[in-house]
């Protein structure tokens, strides 16, 4: 078999795979929108170049255009998404295809690590088996930081194999660079460094953890651990508490810490995602007794069980489990082909073969009929408001901001458009209701204030609310009154299981009045600040 065919198959079973998401439309999930729009704004950033105040120009951009997540996740993903738009054009296509080329990363390069190891027919399999999981296409298919995540973390797993095999300077410096780009993707990651560690003290050519050479690998290294705790520290207290620390326990999101429920939560998820005949073909593989120049097997090893404890101890909700197993997968993956390895040259190897191409055919049946979650409806609404070229902001309720958001300024190219969220100026969510709210109104007469104080002309609100806040409703009944037209009605379209309300309903004041330099001020009590934005002319 050429070296190249099987990358190929491998890209090509990624494609067919992803095909659905690939040209279609419609975020589901509203943290797609963020990290959509993490994209554009680095895009503009790049455009502008605000080098006399990064953070002032971030706040007013978040101002203007409030889907942003920039306090919860650092920018690596969206310089990558940032240069898919600035070579095809902002789109939610082009946002599928930046996704798409971090899932061939990560088939290429375990197929390469795997091959080196092992052989080249079960680094095929064990690459196929990981790509072919329904859960892993299903947030492969979304603009999400999972398969981004996990295709970094396998650059890392390579380059720090190279390093291992041959010190030298570049290659460290390689090696370092790849764990910057991971933790500045998503900073799981992290997570799961201890296990490279372990790995490389065990390993035969654990002397090359102590050459000169590798000191640029742990500068760069310690230097993105660095900011990924200070980006935690100034931007994440709220999201540390909620993700690692006993918030979720404390509300019933999650089981104590050292309770069995816990402990269970991921075993659990496994099978669901992983599925029983591939979790027991991945235990048989790991208690298989390792042959000589099975040197890689100890990462695998590691890598499980840094996985294990440190999810279950750090991310332990049952909720985001399932999507958590997807960081297990590839090395899962080894484990349940590894007999392939272990049987050449006997009767039994080709039947095992046969046995793991029906699994990976049953998989990838079961990932092309699996329905893919997808709401529409979000670009018309901002077609409409943008067709009408309002100067004011524009008050948007719902809980699909980042969509109407992101289509606003896909169409806004001059960025005149300021559009302010319900669930910042009314009420400020931290994170979700049951983590906290505070409300910025109480009753109707106050939003008509805010609609006149900020000179607000249109008003677009998604029926039935899904959100489920009182100031919602408060805003509901306030555009029901004499004084605001029913302007046009959207309908939504759902599929998928994604949940989505029925309509979008825009609204005009019909006693707008330009507000002239009126300050908009944002407050963000979870950060413990507000944004002022000073908008002329109103």
């Amino acid at each position: 078999m050429r070296s190249w065919l099987p990358c190929a198959l491998l890209f090509a079973l990624s494609a067919l795979f992803l095909a659905p998401a690939l040209g279609g439309s419609g975020f589901w999930w509203t943290d797609e929108t963020r990290h959509a729009m993490g994209g554009v704004f680095i895009l503009d950033l790049l455009r502008d170049l605000p080098l006399d105040d990064p953070m002032g120009y971030a706040l007013r951009y978040f101002a203007q255009y409030p889907a942003l997540a920039l306090n919860w996740y650092l920018p690596g993903f969206y310089f990558v998404e940032a240069g898919f738009f600035a070579l095809f054009g902002v789109s939610e296509t082009v946002a599928h295809w930046t996704v798409f080329a971090f899932v061939l990363l990560a088939a290429g390069l375990w197929f390469d690590w795997v091959r080196t190891g092992w052989n080249p027919l079960m680094a095929f399999m064990a690459t196929a088996l990981f790509i072919a999981v329904p859960e892993w296409n299903h947030w492969a298919r979304s603009v999400m930081l999972e398969a981004p995540a996990i295709a970094l973390l396998v650059l890392v797993v390579w380059t720090f194999e190279r390093y291992l095999d041959r010190p030298a300077w570049s290659r460290a410096i390689a090696a370092g660079l790849a764990i910057a780009a991971a933790l500045a993707v998503k900073q799981t990651v992290a997570l799961l460094l201890p296990a490279l560690l372990a790995y490389g003290l065990i390993s035969s050519r654990r002397a090359a953890l102590w050459r000169v050479q590798a000191v640029p690998a742990y500068l760069i290294a310690a230097l993105a651990i660095a900011l990924v705790a200070l980006h935690a520290l100034k931007f994440g207290n709220l999201g540390l508490a909620a993700t690692v620390g006993d918030s979720r326990v404390e509300v019933g999101q999650s089981a104590a810490r050292l309770s069995l429920e816990r402990w269970l939560t991921y075993p659990r998820a496994l099978i669901e995602v992983w599925g029983w005949p591939l979790a027991l073909l991945s235990l048989a593989g790991a208690l298989l007794p390792a042959r000589q120049g099975e040197g890689r097997l100890a990462l695998i090893h590691a890598w499980l069980l840094c996985w294990y404890v440190v999810m279950t101890l750090v991310l332990g909700g049952a909720g985001n489990a399932p999507r958590y197993t997807l960081y297990a997968l590839p090395a899962l993956a080894v484990l349940a082909a590894r007999p392939l390895f272990l049987l050449r040259g006997r009767r039994s190897h080709d039947g095992f073969l046969v046995l793991l191409v029906v699994m990976l055919a049953f998989q990838g049946w079961r990932t092309l009929t699996q329905p893919v979650p997808r709401i529409d409806g979000y670009r018309e609404v901002a077609q409409a408001v943008h067709e009408r070229r309002t100067g004011a902001p524009v008050l948007f309720a719902g809980k699909h901001d980042g969509s109407f958001i992101f289509h606003l300024r896909q169409l806004d190219h001059a960025r005149e458009a300021v559009v302010l969220r319900a669930d910042k100026v009314l009420v400020s969510l931290a994170v979700h209701k049951y983590f906290g709210m505070s409300s910025h109104v109480s009753g109707i007469d106050d939003i008509r204030a805010l609609i006149r104080r900020y000179g607000i002309e249109y008003v677009v609100i998604e029926r039935p609310d899904i959100v489920g806040v009182p100031e919602f409703e408060m805003l509901s009944a306030l555009v029901a009154q004499a004084d605001f037209e029913r302007v046009a009605e959207f309908p939504v379209r759902a599929s998928g299981g994604a949940e989505a309300p029925e309509q979008i309903i825009l609204y005009r004041y019909r006693d707008h009045v330009p507000a002239a330099d009126a300050e908009i001020v944002i407050p963000l009590p979870h950060l413990g600040r507000e944004i002022r934005f000073r908008r002329a002319g109103g």
